[in-house]
């Protein structure tokens, strides 16, 4: 199946210590040494015995003297808990803050995890840190940001949800999932990923990746990538199977010849080439569309993160082929609908 107009790439044995090692000398401790003085008499010795003991068993002093002081084993450091705890524990509904803490393992082990080893063999590439833990000045700006796009989108915030905050910004390249919280008004992040957004390229059919808000609607029905390659061998939309979230069209800056001028193109959320578009997560390098891990595109598809219309709608018509839907899927409480893109290197929206 051919990508849509401005989306991204074309379709597709210890040994035992010796005393002497362990700090004693080869035959015994000071204590058990032979006396060089000779003295007469039982009572002479009783005596002797009498004065060691009345000054503090100075014998015991010289054994520790002699013995070297044990070095004292530095205490391993505190692990760091999991940045999505933190996250879930503002939530004040029990059961919600569960899950938060179920999805939030869940996506470290399912997704994070397997970015993390993709780049642990190229240290300064990639900003691995984001991953493990998004600090806490970041994860407010992209609270904010995120809070007051929805808001300003007038976006239905009426019941809890979930939904997916992408971070353009070339520096970051960040998928965060996200929850908002009904009850406090406030967005909790228990995910993050890389991901690629546009990028601007001389000569070719590209498009900045656009900021705003951005609904999945069944009026832009999405699909399923068919694994085809193109002329350069690039599955542009993934391994077969792969989900295709269509946000529909969108106006966003464009490459022309004559400069860089918004024009209309076809937003979409999907995975890219495994072998040759993965490695390159981490920094812009679509035409336009949010690229995602293959791990990432999965979770989302499985846990129906984006997919709220699309559940009800196979809740009311039993007799609607939901083909779209994954038949072993395991929805959230709360799906959501909508992708938030924002870019950090601007700020917050709500500045």
């Amino acid at each position: 199946m051919r990508e849509a107009v401005g989306s991204s790439s074309a379709v597709r044995g210890v040994s035992r210590p010796k005393a002497h090692e362990a700090g004693f000398p080869r035959t015994g401790g000071p204590l058990f040494r032979q006396a060089t003085v000779f003295l007469a008499g039982r009572w002479a010795v009783a005596g002797l015995l009498a004065v060691f003991l009345t000054a503090g068993l100075p014998g015991l002093a010289l054994a520790t003297k002699d013995k070297p002081a044990a070095t004292p084993t530095a205490a391993a450091p505190a692990k760091a808990k999991p940045f999505y705890e933190a996250e879930a524990a503002a939530v004040a509904d029990a059961a919600a803050r569960q899950e938060l803490l179920d999805v939030g393992r869940q996506f470290a082990e399912a997704v994070t995890a397997r970015t993390m080893a993709r780049f642990s063999g190229k240290a300064g590439q990639r900003r691995l840190e984001l991953l493990t833990d998004p600090g806490q000045a970041y994860r407010d700006t992209a609270r904010a940001d995120a809070l007051a796009r929805l808001q300003a989108a007038n976006a239905d915030l009426a019941a809890s949800q979930y939904f997916v905050y992408a971070d353009r910004n070339p520096a970051t390249q960040l998928l965060l999932l996200a929850y908002y919280d009904a009850q406090a008004k406030r967005v909790a992040f228990v995910g993050a990923d890389f991901i690629s957004s546009g990028k601007l390229r001389p000569r070719e059919d590209s498009f900045i990746t656009p900021v705003g808000v951005f609904e999945h609607l069944p009026e832009n029905w999405g699909y399923r990538a068919e694994g085809s390659k193109n002329s350069k061998g690039w599955r542009g939309l993934g391994a077969r199977g792969s989900r295709v979230w269509d946000f529909g069209y969108q106006q966003a800056p464009r490459q022309f010849r004559q400069g860089v001028y918004d024009s209309q193109m076809r937003l979409l959320m999907h995975a890219t080439d495994p072998d040759q578009g993965e490695p390159r997560l981490g920094g812009p390098d679509s035409k336009g569309c949010v690229r995602v891990s293959a791990a990432a595109n999965a979770f989302l598809d499985n846990r129906s993160i984006l997919d709220r219309h699309y559940e009800q709608i196979a809740a009311t018509d039993k007799e609607r082929d939901m083909w779209l839907l994954r038949r072993d899927r395991a929805p959230v409480s709360h799906p959501g609908s909508y992708l938030v893109v924002g870019d950090s290197a601007q700020g917050s929206a709500s500045n």
